[in-house]
């Protein structure tokens, strides 16, 4: 009977509930949408870090490169060589296979071993094979097209993959290739995916936090209003149990309804969510869910959540039928609520601690996530003490009602801004993290070689010690040197060089080596034609032809934002014998378009030896640019940016919406008294004011408090996980332009709430129900 009392008074209670029912249905069902699709979007990360790691079969850092073949090949297994490619700034993955016998293991995504002459493509980079110009990617790859690889080998709809087959006896002499008796069914395992886990969770609570707001906020629309109801039913005799039940059965019923839109509304853009790659990543469409279980979870946490929040917000009610005219305001709120958000900065300096530039700062991760809980714990504390601060320095009629307003209820008055708080801490880290990640992403030598590509792995010669990672593969090297190919003999080097440069729109410079083959100070020769150039990498002796120098930062340097040093200089020692006598150990090419790049880059695959992994079982390097190398670098930064911009804008969508549902069910709330004020002679002006600092105190005082923490704890990381020689930031006017957009978003939501005030609170409203 109560059950279906409190169904007909939320469905069937007039026009007021009927809008009540639908403003509180819409903001949960913004909450829910924007829920379901973080949780989609970690659950696709999750299945793909979860997936088989065909890559890692053979692979070790711990055991360097990989064990050639043996002599005499088993009849069982095959041989594996995994390299990588790249194609206008994607990376290609590719595997060369040769089966020795009918049992040879076969990779996922295919169902059998492509045969000599033959390959198996991914979706991606088979319609690229199919539109792009032979010269340009296809003629890297010999063989045709068998057909395509699956999504259990991949990683999303984009990544670009190519398993080539060959001969055992082709296979077997190219450098790299090992045999393989059995493929790896391990998960792929990197140092940024504890980062983008914990990045994940920190990123679904900084919007959980505010949908929560937001719920209890709606569920808590016009809930002065409900309460005098709610007493009326006392009156005429509902017991307490009674009321409880009413307002669960309400609140829930309302939130079951927004739940069922946002989950619609979340279904209808589900399938651009998954092609949009809001993160940098593309997933699969069937992975982009939150699955049966988090729509379940979804169902019945939320209306529930619903309920509790509306029974909480209802325990004066229950205190006897005259429970509402006997209000009495609830005790300060302690200066303890602080100390959750001191235990946040105390794990969080222990996290840093215990940290590592390896683990990317992920034990400091729950630090973050109980810095935010404490922001809001101790919202209202911050929130009273400004009130009595307003009302002590302030005089006139409109600050003494905000702050005796806000010192009433400094929990409610916090909780509408408690989501544009956690918005300002999170954009204050990123405003300072970032920067410092990308600092000289942009550097002047990565940009001026930007379209360069560069290729040291030409076959022929002997080896030598030239460069900086001791040992190598069959010749012992002094500290501080590794072993190299001493390069392509002069006859072969001139005939390639001409080839080369007969590709329209490039310009080619040849890097030698010296004779000193096994010399411990033998390094390469580079004319100073080529360093006036390209005059970044540094300036020639005056009157030298060319130079003999260390070009270990120019060749073998992975990270050319951070690590770039001039390859010459004024004290550079002079080389005066005939370059044309020297063997060609490297080769850069600029090109003047990206079709010309990689026409240049198609040539140097197929006439240059295989790249293969290093000493430390890295992957390998194939000619790339300079460009790419960088944006290897920064893509996981990228995403990082990414992951925090998308949590900011959530944030800051939610606790617009709280916001405003706050705002405005102030007002109703509220509807009598400031009738009564303004029949009373109080200007509109002044109750305009009122609203404005109940809404922009507890902003002011809690944003300063989050911007200074968040602060000092980006410049902590900083200092213990930045690259040497980076410099803290300083926040830069991007920072300031969108931490002021968005705290004048929410001065124009107050703004928007005001002529509701002026309508509601006309003198002609005086006679009430």
């Amino acid at each position: 009977m109560i059950l279906r009392l409190g169904l007909r008074l939320t469905l069937s209670g007039g026009r007021e509930a009927l809008v009540r029912l639908a403003v509180t249905a819409m903001a949960v069902a913004v909450g829910v949408a924007l829920l379901l699709t973080v949780l989609a979007e970690f659950h696709a990360f999750q299945a793909n870090a979860d997936r088989q790691c065909w890559e890692c079969t053979g692979t070790s850092s711990a055991a360097g490169p990989p064990a050639p073949p043996p002599a005499r090949l088993p009849a069982h297994g095959e041989l594996w060589n995994d390299n990588v490619d790249f194609y206008q700034g994607q990376t290609i993955e590719r595997l060369d296979l040769a089966a020795l016998g009918p049992r040879a293991p076969v990779p996922p995504g295919i169902s059998r071993l492509p045969g000599p002459g033959q390959y198996y493509a991914s979706p991606a980079l088979a319609a690229l094979l199919r539109t792009v110009p032979a010269d340009e990617l296809g003629d890297r790859f010999p063989g045709k097209l068998a057909g395509t690889i699956g999504d259990t080998a991949l990683t999303g709809p984009g990544e670009l993959v190519i398993f080539v087959g060959y001969t055992p006896a082709a296979l077997k002499t190219v450098t790299g290739t090992q045999l393989v008796t059995s493929i790896s069914t391990s998960v792929p395992s990197t140092v940024f995916t504890p980062f983008f886990r914990w990045a994940f969770v920190v990123g679904a609570a900084a919007v959980l936090f505010p949908i929560l707001i937001l719920v209890s906020t709606a569920t808590r629309l016009a809930a002065a209003r409900r309460e005098e109801r709610l007493a009326a039913l006392r009156l005429v005799g509902a017991t307490p149990p009674d009321i409880r039940a009413i307002a669960a059965v309400e609140a829930a019923v309302t939130a079951l309804a927004g739940t069922v839109l946002g989950t619609g509304v979340f279904a209808l853009v589900r399938p651009a969510l998954a092609t949009a790659a809001p993160i940098g990543t593309e997933y699969f469409a069937s992975t982009v869910t939150p699955t049966v279980w988090g729509y379940a979870a979804m169902l019945v946490a939320v209306p529930v959540a619903s309920a509790v929040a509306a029974l909480l917000s209802l325990r004066r009610v229950q205190v006897s039928p005259l429970g509402v005219s006997r209000r009495v305001s609830p005790p300060p709120p302690s200066p303890w609520r602080l100390t959750v958000l001191a235990a946040g900065v105390v794990t969080y300096v222990a996290g840093l601690l215990v940290t590592s530039p390896r683990s990317i700062g992920a034990p400091a991760y729950p630090g973050l996530l109980i810095i935010m809980a404490g922001l809001a714990v101790a919202g209202p504390w911050l929130t009273a003490a400004s009130a009595r601060l307003l009302t002590r320095l302030s005089g006139g009629a409109s600050p003494l009602l905000a702050g005796r307003r806000l010192s009433d209820g400094p929990k409610a008055a916090f909780r509408s801004v408690t989501g544009l708080v956690l918005a300002v801490f999170i954009g204050t880290m990123a405003g300072v993290l970032l920067p410092a990640a990308e600092a000289g992403a942009g550097s002047h030598a990565a940009v001026a070689l930007g379209n360069v590509l560069r290729d040291d792995q030409l076959p022929g010669g002997n080896l030598h010690c030239a460069v900086k990672i001791p040992s190598g593969p069959g010749i012992n090297c002094p500290p501080g040197k590794m072993a190299g190919s001493a390069g392509m003999p002069p006859r072969a080097a001139a005939g390639f060089l001409s080839q080369l440069r007969a590709i329209p729109g490039t310009t080619v410079y040849p890097i030698y080596s010296t004779p000193q083959v096994f010399g411990v100070d033998a390094g390469n020769v580079v004319s100073c034609t080529v360093i006036r150039d390209l005059a970044v990498v540094g300036r020639c002796p005056a009157g030298a032809r060319a130079v003999l120098t260390d070009t270990s930062s120019l060749l073998d340097n992975d990270n050319p934002q951070y690590i770039f040093k001039p390859i010459a200089g004024p004290d550079a020692p002079a080389y005066a014998g005939s370059l044309s006598a020297l063997p060609l150990v490297a080769v850069l090419v600029r090109a003047g378009s990206p079709a010309t790049l990689e026409r240049a880059r198609t040539f140097l695959a197929t006439h240059t030896a295989p790249s293969v992994p290093g000493q430390d079982g890295n992957l390998p390097t194939p000619p790339r640019t300079y460009a790419e190398t960088v944006a290897i670098r920064t893509s996981d930064d990228t995403i990082a940016q990414r992951l925090i911009d998308a949590a900011v804008t959530l944030t800051l969508i939610m606790a617009g919406c709280s916001l405003a549902v706050a705002v405005g069910g102030g007002l109703v709330d509220r509807k009598r008294p400031f009738t009564l004020l303004r029949v009373s002679g109080v200007p509109v002006s002044a109750l305009s004011r009122v609203v404005l600092m109940e809404a922009a105190l507890p902003l002011a005082a809690t944003t300063v408090l989050a911007a200074g923490i968040a602060y000092g704890t980006s410049v902590l990381a900083v200092s213990r996980l930045a690259a040497e020689g980076v410099a803290i930031p300083s926040l830069g006017r991007v920072y300031y332009e969108t931490l002021g957009a968005g705290l004048a978003a929410a001065l124009i939501i107050i703004l928007l709430t005001l002529p509701l005030l002026r309508r509601m609170s006309a003198p002609g409203n005086i006679h009430f129900e």
